[in-house]
């Protein structure tokens, strides 16, 4: 149920701010309780601007009794003091309407008018308070002073029948029968804050056990990127003093790229090791996208000749580096070079780029587009929603690497976009904040 804002704003105000976003069965119910004398205090008090008017009666005792309980509750609420809070309104309340009715009962106009009232308010307040306080002897309390009432109200009572002693048989059995629900309620609450206790030691408990999953996974994942790291060093090692020998031109660009590979090996696990090193990375002068692009699919020449497959590059040499880590960006060029030459027989692919305003925002469109075999729509669609099915022209393919491409795209901000026409080619845009 939704209260007014205001109502809510009131109870934060008495009972502060809740201790976390999932409500306790103990702040839930304070909270009902503190929105309903809200809405009743104005209530008592605009009936008692009325007696002022119109002149006191024996209702008067109990609209100022009940107003006067309420406005000490809530007191009592907003300076942490419950356990008092709770007795003075149930009590307090009670006795109001309690203190009129022997009153009542003196005078021919309103003998027993008020007790079915009292009755009634008895009955209540044995019953919430129930759900408001854990203590037997409140309740008991109450059912004493219920009877005690029933019985004097009886003495009182000008008009006296069997029928008036009956019913008021019935209205204590009434009272009694309250007291049997006032202990359910009760043993019912304290039920829901022994599963509430418990819920709140599973959460803890989950939580650490998260905890230490992470941090166990972590601790695996450095060990194992430590233990690459110096083979990897190892293997730069003996390309640097291969590279110091005579080498044919040729023989120097197959070490040039594989400088370029160790050095992308190299990065990818010091970024696993040390995650910190991307901000360090963003902190470096930007290189621009012809280098980057170069180095990406630097590699992936010597596979495309072998294919008979020309790659060309069309990029302006100013144009900057989208803004995103460059190791990511060289493994996006990467996955796509890498589906292109697999999927493509005869032909080429090229890779553009330029720049473009959006919204006085600047982007950048990176386009890698093959004449290959092409995508069919039903696959574009698995991949697009991630339930990419394996390819039977190539067992070895499941698509996941151009679908972890759409996420890193997508983390980075970006979008990414594919058409293809089967037997025709495939063009992937690539659009990425700068």
């Amino acid at each position: 149920m939704k209260y007014p804002r205001l109502f809510n704003k009131i109870s934060i105000w008495i009972l502060g701010e809740a201790d976390n976003s999932i409500l306790s069965p103990d702040r839930m119910r304070k909270e009902y309780l503190v929105r309903f004398l809200i809405i009743l205090f104005p209530i008592i008090i605009s009936t008692i601007s009325l007696d002022i008017f119109r002149g006191p009666d024996v209702f008067t005792v109990t609209r100022i009794g009940s107003s006067l309980s309420v406005a000490l509750c809530l007191l009592l609420l907003k300076f942490n003091y419950y356990n008092a809070a709770i007795p003075i309104l149930f009590f307090g309340g009670s006795l109001s309407v309690a203190a009129a009715l022997i009153p009542s009962a003196l005078y021919e106009a309103t003998s027993g008018a008020l007790m079915p009232l009292a009755a009634l308010v008895f009955f209540a307040a044995m019953v919430l308070i129930g759900l408001y306080s854990n203590q037997f002897r409140c309740a008991l309390g109450l059912l004493v002073i219920a009877i005690i009432f029933d019985i004097l109200e009886l003495c009182f009572n000008k008009h006296i029948t069997m029928a008036v002693i009956n019913a008021r048989f019935g209205v204590i059995i009434l009272h009694i029968l309250a007291l049997g629900i006032n202990t359910f309620l009760r043993h019912y609450v304290e039920y829901l804050n022994h599963i509430a206790e418990a819920r709140r030691i599973m959460n803890r408990y989950l939580e650490k056990l998260i905890a230490d999953t992470r941090q166990d996974s972590h601790d695996r994942l450095a060990s194992l990127t430590h233990d690459l790291r110096s083979p990897i060093t190892s293997i730069m090692g003996v390309q640097a003093l291969l590279a110091a020998t005579e080498l044919t031109e040729e023989q120097k660009q197959y070490v040039d790229i594989l400088s370029r590979s160790n050095k992308l090996m190299f990065d990818l696990v010091q970024e696993i090791l040390e995650p910190e090193g991307r901000e360090q990375e963003n902190n470096e002068p930007k290189d621009r996208l012809f280098t980057l692009i170069e180095r990406a699919i630097g590699t992936y020449r010597l596979q495309a000749q072998a294919k008979g497959l020309t790659v060309t590059i069309q990029i302006p040499k100013n144009l900057p580096v989208p803004d995103m880590p460059k190791s990511k960006i060289i493994r996006i060029i990467e996955n796509l070079m890498d589906n292109a030459i697999k999927y493509t027989n005869q032909g080429g692919i090229n890779v553009s780029a330029h720049k473009k305003q959006q919204d006085k925002e600047s982007f950048l469109v990176i386009t890698v587009s093959d004449t290959g075999q092409g995508i069919s729509m039903e696959r574009l669609k698995e991949i697009k929603e991630g339930s990419v099915s394996p390819d039977h022209a190539f067992s070895t393919s499941h698509g996941l690497g151009l679908r972890g491409a759409i996420e890193a795209v997508s983390l980075a901000g970006g979008s990414l976009d594919i058409t293809s026409t089967p037997g025709q080619g495939t063009t992937i845009t690539l659009i990425l904040p700068l």
